[in-house]
């Protein structure tokens, strides 16, 4: 199905047909496009004829597992994110996913898969875009830095959204309270920032 104003493309790999189809429902929701793979075959076959976003993929399924298919797609130089997930994974499993290249280890069932998939997608769009970051001093301490982001940012979203909270909190992938208390932190004017 045909959807406007796709905000990006996810494809989900978990031979668990009820778990990869919740998370769907949910991400189709609000706009997300997404493709399901029920095994590694079938996952490389959609890599090759679309580009994705973000993977989630999960740790054990027929045939390949989720572990030999990230060696083999970041040894092949493989730049998009991959998510791994497992309903019982070990440490050792977390510890060999992120050291093999995974950005991370989710376990499963994912209760709040949306602000999961907002900061994976989001982290991506800030090293995609690392110059248009602008004014932000890169020797300066990490909350100094962090607080100049923030502002730009949050004040890039109220003007965007008309000074709507409720909207900028639900890009923030934040609750309103929650937000409040942020732009009065950073000394921003929710009404005219």
């Amino acid at each position: 199905m045909a959807r406007a104003n796709i905000i990006g493309k996810i494809l989900i790999i978990d031979d668990e047909r009820i778990n990869s189809e919740t998370m769907m429902d949910t991400l189709e929701d609000v706009n997300y496009q997404v493709s399901l793979a029920d095994n590694a075959q079938e996952a490389k076959s959609l890599i090759k004829s679309q580009s994705f976003d973000l993977v989630m993929m999960d740790v054990w399924m027929p045939g390949q597992d989720g572990m030999s298919l990230l060696e083999e797609w970041i040894e092949a130089g493989f730049e998009t994110p991959i998510v791994m997930m497992s309903g019982h994974a070990e440490h050792k499993d977390v510890v060999k996913a992120i050291k093999l290249g995974a950005v991370d280890f989710l376990k499963k069932p994912l209760h709040d898969i949306l602000p999961l998939v907002r900061k994976f997608l989001s982290e991506q769009v800030v090293k995609q875009d690392q110059s248009g970051i602008t004014g932000i001093d890169f020797d300066a301490p990490l909350k100094v830095a962090r607080n100049i982001f923030e502002r730009e940012y949050f004040n890039h979203h109220l003007q965007e959204n008309n000074y709507n909270i409720a909207t900028v909190a639900a890009k923030a992938g934040m609750e309103r309270t929650t937000l409040y208390r942020k732009l009065k932190d950073l000394g921003i004017d929710k009404n005219k920032a």
